[in-house]
């Protein structure tokens, strides 16, 4: 189930509070560990940060999650990644 975050090109990073191409819209991140209702995500840039979960849970380990504020949103399927992979 392993998700490459390279095939998210021009991704925001935990680092920057938002850019001008996102507009702060999502930052995707990839789950390292979970702890409860929280997991241990890192961005693109390899920057981790804990993200609050309860709004997409379930989560599985290497899932990318799309993130905003501490809190995931969203998740990138595999489908989703492996097309976008592909049109990169």
């Amino acid at each position: 189930m392993e998700r490459e975050l390279s095939t998210i090109s021009g991704a925001c990073t935990f680092e920057h509070d938002g850019c001008i191409t996102c507009s702060d819209a999502g930052i995707p991140a990839k789950v390292i560990s979970l702890s409860g209702d929280d997991a241990l995500c890192e961005d693109e840039a390899g920057e981790r940060a804990e993200i609050a979960i309860e709004l997409v849970a379930p989560v599985e380990i290497g899932e990318i999650l799309i993130t905003h504020g501490g809190v995931a949103i969203g998740r990138v399927t595999k489908n989703e990644a492996d097309k976008l992979k592909a049109d990169g």
